[in-house]
């Protein structure tokens, strides 16, 4: 369950602590509990936010490379799709390869088309690509693209140029300033390195089933769940305009554009083989290579009817319908997929406001009985939500529970056998197995 799996919050700020994973996101989140304690709403705000953010770097980046009457259809396709939708809303830090993409594509884009303000974003930049690797995988990407850059001449002499050495030796000073204390931390705990690296992964690799992943999430028909998500992530209308973006990209493969999109794709594929569930990080580049297909397409419908306006408009109805088709496609997949489909709808829990309303009703001391994995998550609730009350968090009873007991269906093997009193059962018709919570009263003395 992705809200499960995505609660860490930060509870003190030593080095051991902060040595974690996407620790933007992490302090995010934690900001976000301490103002409006812990909810359903509260776990999926940061991503949400994340979300919004990353939507207007990818219409401006689309703005800076395309017309608007290509931008803005190629921006809708995009964002409705459900996979985008699920990933803005999933509490996941996924959110964070498709708007770390979306920023640095778009101030190398104002830098390379020599925008005004070239200092800003120049520090945009850098602080895009420092912050980026606080997030699993992103290394690589970087410095892939960093090679692509001093490779191609127009990009080269960009970074290399006189007049700018002062700018990039600010923006590089910046970088260094975010960059050190992601160094210090992978001193502390070399696990964190690992993680960032994708090290701590390499046992649980299967190339097969990765790649059998891969074919499924782009290439299949039918609706199935993988990786917690619906696939194929786009349909056959837009996998078509996105296979003839690739073909034009091919004829113009000299442009720095090409290369870079190209340069992004290459570098993602072995990630996305590696580990399917990275769908997101190949969002923007494929978003861009969905624009071009389009222009394409446009482009050569006016070339066949260059001075006929009954036949250019209808091919804008045609465009019309297509689009929103398309549109309409991706919401109704976010909307009713998983709502509907039982292994999609099962990836999205509603237990924490079951908790809440329970414990709101027993403002004595309470005893909240959790499974090992589910432990981050109350203790994140008792910590946030009620700092006041007595509420208890446990992987089990140790035998000295006192008065109210809420137990969560995935820890109700720790009841004991004798002594508890079942005082009710909390259902949530979600889910197949619909008991979520046991109410016990515990006896007041000890249990032998």
């Amino acid at each position: 369950m992705a809200e499960i799996k995505s609660i860490a919050p930060i509870y003190n700020w030593s080095a051991e602590a902060l040595a974690i994973p996407n620790l933007p996101l992490k302090i995010l989140q934690t900001g976000i509990f301490s103002l409006f304690g812990v909810s359903i709403l509260t776990i999926k705000l940061p991503s949400i936010i994340l979300a919004i953010v990353t939507s207007l770097a990818i219409f401006f980046l689309l703005r800076r490379w395309f017309k608007p009457n290509v931008a803005i259809p190629a921006m809708l396709i995009m964002v409705t799709t459900g996979q985008y939708l699920f990933t803005a809303q999933s509490a996941t830090a996924n959110i964070l390869y498709v708007l770390y993409s979306a920023l640095i594509l778009l101030f190398a884009s104002l830098i390379l088309q020599k925008a005004k303000h070239a200092l800003l974003w120049k520090i945009g930049l850098a602080l895009s690509l420092a912050l980026s690797l606080y997030t699993p995988y992103l290394v690589y990407i970087n410095l892939g693209l960093l090679i692509v850059a001093c490779i191609h001449p127009h990009t080269r002499y960009h970074i290399l140029r006189r007049s700018a050495r002062l700018h990039w030796l600010i923006a590089a000073s910046i970088f260094a300033l975010f960059l050190i204390p992601l160094v210090y931390l992978c001193s502390v705990s070399p696990d964190l390195l690992g993680d960032l690296l994708g090290l701590n992964n390499l046992a649980h690799i299967d190339i097969i089933s990765g790649v059998k992943t891969l074919l499924f999430t782009y290439f299949w028909i039918t609706p199935i769940v993988a990786n917690s998500q619906i696939i194929p992530i786009l349909d056959f209308a837009a996998l078509a305009i996105a296979i003839l973006g690739l073909i034009v990209l091919f004829q113009q493969r000299h442009s720095a554009r090409t290369y870079m999109i190209v340069a992004w794709t290459i570098l993602t594929l072995p990630l996305l083989i590696i580990d399917p569930k990275l769908t997101a990080i190949i969002t923007v580049p494929l978003i861009i290579i969905l624009s071009v297909g389009f222009e394409a397409l446009l482009r050569e419908w006016y070339k066949l009817f260059p001075k006929n306006p009954y036949a250019r408009g209808v091919g804008l109805i045609f465009t019309s319908a297509l689009i929103g088709i398309m549109v309409l496609s991706g919401i109704d997949q976010f909307m009713n997929g998983y709502r509907f489909m039982p292994a999609a709808a099962r990836e999205f829990q509603a237990d924490v406001t079951l908790v809440n309303a329970q414990v709101k009703e027993r403002p004595v001391r309470t005893l909240l009985l959790v499974s090992d994995d589910e432990l981050p998550l109350y203790t994140a609730i008792a910590h946030y939500n009620y700092p006041g009350i007595e509420l208890a968090v446990a992987t089990d009873t140790m035998n000295d529970a006192i008065g109210n007991v809420i137990v969560t269906r995935a820890a109700r093997e720790q009841v004991p056998l004798q002594g508890w009193e079942l005082q009710g059962i909390i259902t949530n018709d979600r889910y197949e197995d619909g008991d979520r919570l046991y109410l016990y009263k515990a006896p007041t003395h000890k249990v032998q």
